[in-house]
């Protein structure tokens, strides 16, 4: 064993190599080194907490001085560990101070089981393990390496095993987690290091080879920029014109709340989503993949189902909020500004939209509640149905509801899906359909579990629904495409590795989905940031899928795939 871990630590220079695991097989491993000419920066701190990331005089720069909630900063890469062969992760690094569990840090997790390595100033300590190696981890910069195989862990200090722990690596992976990771773990700890690499055995490839892309797909950016975070991008198309548009945001900051610098990415092709150009503006009366947010009543008036998503209030009005409602500060608004997710809403227009009469709908309004741009669907009866993620308290996971109106002045709401055990959160992001047949179903993606999609399905017209946890691994269902052929192809994020674009078809109008037979657009994204796709069928079958993507450089952009379903003519 230790002729190995030595035979690892000697390749520790190259970029790529290969390193032989306690299993007998070949790995590869890759590497961040910060003391090159031009390294980036593995992690951006929020510039709202006491953190501190830089690259300077040639090493990585961690400090955390804070103690509050979210005062951490932990890179994670993704590694495909596999917990049979093995894995192992290295740093180049020096402490500077650790006040506690994980204020300096290596994480590792198989998807199977995890633990943390700590380096404190005196010692370093495998925690859920409870082994540790007396040391001084701030006079120089050691390298530290820890090897995993099935329950076996093992820690070695420059080229040397200082902890030998076989059996010991058995503590549940959170959410079946599969990464190693670095820096400040902890909110509670403090910490400060200086970090000149990391490495670490590196699957990826493998299970891409898995997970092959359908064959024919052509990966087209639509907008990418260093230094622009472009997530969450819309579709809609103007069908006469065959011209197609794609609108997004454009932020400073990696994040997925509002900033007060934001600003509109409008892009438009003219070629099924081959090129793209910027527009200045993007026309009203446009088609898109979901049905309108706005239906007709059966009396001609226009009736819609709203609701409330961050509001921003100043600091001094916070008091009227508390306990009331969950109140979020994170740092991308106003200083000082919180925010608040609760309420929704029928609304009615008898003069074709030009004035409109507003009605809260007093059931939703909760500790939190919310709902997604593709939960709504007008139904064969004449209602209006939206979904919505109901918490009622500090305490409630979550709970999807299903709001009807007939009118746009009056609303009805009833339970859909939740957990008793409030293990499990049932979130805003629930796909709503419903069949020729009158069967009402919904997809929602649920956290906390295996990220496998629950469906419900009503066939009473929404008085009653039974639910189930699906086979389709996930998240979230924003993509719904009907095909010329009346089969759904349902298009969703995979944030597991291989990270990238899937697809599931139904063949009973989404009653069912054929989960051994998943359709891979993507399998080359580089961290679970992406997703969140739109897909339309053009006019000779193809689908075209938008999304937002992360690359190997880090740049989050908005990209489209266009792809067939395999064997379709």
């Amino acid at each position: 064993m230790k002729d190995a871990l030595t035979s690892l630590v000697i390749m520790a220079a190259n970029v790529w190599g290969m390193a032989s695991l306690a299993g007998g097989q070949a790995a590869e491993w890759a590497r961040e080194d910060y003391t090159v000419p031009g390294a980036r920066l593995p992690a951006q701190a929020s510039p709202d907490k006491p953190l501190r990331a830089e690259i300077v005089d040639g090493v990585f720069r961690l400090a955390d001085n804070g103690s509050d909630s979210g005062d951490m900063l932990a890179v994670a890469r993704s590694w495909c560990a596999d917990p049979e062969a093995g894995a192992a992760c290295r740093a180049a690094v020096k402490v500077v101070r650790c006040t506690g569990l994980a204020g300096v840090m290596l994480g590792f997790s198989d998807g199977v089981h995890e633990d943390l390595l700590t380096l404190y100033e005196d010692r370093i300590e495998l925690h859920r393990a409870g082994l540790q190696h007396a040391m001084d981890t701030t006079d120089a910069f050691h390298e530290y390496q820890v090897e995993i195989r099935g329950t076996d862990a093992f820690v070695s200090v420059d080229g040397r095993q200082v902890i030998a722990g076989p059996g010991v690596f058995t503590y549940p992976a959170h959410n079946g987690r599969n990464h190693f990771s670095f820096g400040a773990g902890a909110s509670a700890s403090q910490g400060e290091s200086l970090w000149q690499s990391v490495a670490w055995t590196d699957g990826m490839e493998a299970a891409r080879r898995k997970a092959p892309v359908v064959a024919g797909a052509e990966h087209i950016v639509i907008y990418r920029q260093e230094g622009v975070y472009a997530p969450f991008p819309t579709l809609c198309w103007d069908p006469p014109a065959g011209q197609i548009y794609v609108l997004f945001s454009k932020n400073k900051m990696r994040t997925h709340f509002e900033t007060l610098d934001s600003t509109p990415g409008r892009m438009t092709s003219r070629d099924g989503g081959r090129t793209w150009q910027e527009v200045g503006s993007i026309p009203a009366g446009l088609v898109g993949p979901r049905p309108e947010e706005i239906a007709t009543a059966k009396d001609g008036s226009r009736i819609r189902i709203g609701q409330n998503w961050r509001r921003w209030y100043p600091p001094q009005r916070r008091g009227e909020f508390e306990d009331k409602y969950a109140i979020s500060t994170p740092g991308t608004y106003k200083p000082g500004w919180f925010a608040v997710n609760s309420g929704g809403w029928v609304q009615r227009s008898e003069d074709e939209g030009k004035t409109w009469e507003k009605t809260d709908i007093p059931e939703l309004d909760t500790y939190v509640s919310c709902s997604s741009p593709w939960s709504y669907t007008p139904l064969r009866d004449g209602r209006l149905l939206r979904a919505f993620m109901v918490v009622s308290g500090p305490g409630d996971s979550g709970d999807v509801f299903a709001a009807f109106t007939r009118d746009g002045r009056t609303a009805e709401t009833v339970r859909v899906m939740g957990d008793p055990e409030e293990k499990l959160r049932f979130t805003e992001e629930t796909l709503v359909h419903e069949t020729s047949g009158g069967a009402i179903w919904m997809l929602t993606r649920v956290e906390g579990g295996d990220d496998r999609l629950w469906q419900a399905v009503s066939r009473d017209g929404g008085r009653t629904w039974s639910a189930q946890k699906t086979g389709v691994r996930g998240h979230p269902p924003s993509g719904l495409v009907a095909l010329a052929d009346g089969r759904l192809v349902l298009t969703y994020g995979y944030r597991h590795p291989p990270f990238g674009i899937r697809a599931v078809i139904s063949n009973d109008e989404g009653l069912t989905w054929d989960t051994d037979q998943v359709v891979v657009l993507r399998n080359d994204g580089a961290g679970y940031d992406l997703g969140y796709p739109r897909s339309m069928q053009l006019d000779d079958g193809t689908i075209l899928t938008v999304y937002y993507f992360t690359d190997n450089e880090q740049v989050t952009h908005v990209a489209c795939t266009r792809w067939r379903v395999p064997g379709s003519p």
